[in-house]
């Protein structure tokens, strides 16, 4: 291997990665970000992986903004296809899909990411993932349903892939 290729993967490593989840546990599969993260916190991450637990406010997480290099937000989110699907989107593409998409927040995501950037300019230089799955019910109880709880590991593969950490998903 290349000294500019290690050099590049060791710079990889320690970028300042923000994984949030966001939704309400109290709403069976609108907490399903939050599931996912629950599982996620009890793998071995690097330094400079923070997982969070946005809960239903994404702009709860502004505190801990500081110059990270990429976020990953996981949230239900309702765009038509059948329950448990996993979608995964960049920012320009979330632009684009948002407004197909629903969620059960005060404020839509893309909203929240535009004023985040108003109040961080240097979250431009950011990349954003946002990995939504599609809700069965969004009805008052604590369990997800079969099919979005049968996503949650697709959805924390997808996760590993994004901060690179795959052999996290063999052991």
């Amino acid at each position: 291997m290349s000294s500019t290729l290690l050099k590049d993967k060791a710079k990889d490593s320690r970028r300042n990665i923000l994984i949030v989840g966001v939704g309400n546990r109290l709403l069976s599969d609108e907490g399903v970000g939050l599931h996912t993260i629950d599982g996620l916190s009890q793998i071995p991450m690097p330094p400079c992986v923070r997982i969070i637990d946005c809960g239903c406010d994404l702009l709860s997480f502004i505190s801990y903004v500081n110059e990270p290099q990429k976020i990953i937000i996981i949230d239900a989110i309702r765009a038509g296809g059948k329950p448990g699907t996993v979608y995964k989107f960049d920012y320009a593409e979330l632009g684009a899909t948002q407004a197909q998409m629903h969620s059960a927040h005060q404020l839509r995501t893309l909203d929240a990411l535009e004023l985040l950037k108003q109040v961080y300019p240097d979250l431009d230089n950011c990349e954003i993932t946002f990995i939504g799955v599609e809700p069965k019910t969004v009805e008052l109880n604590s369990d997800l349903s079969k099919e979005v709880s049968e996503s949650v590991a697709d959805v924390t593969r997808l996760v590993l892939e994004e901060i690179h950490l795959k052999s996290s998903l063999q052991q």
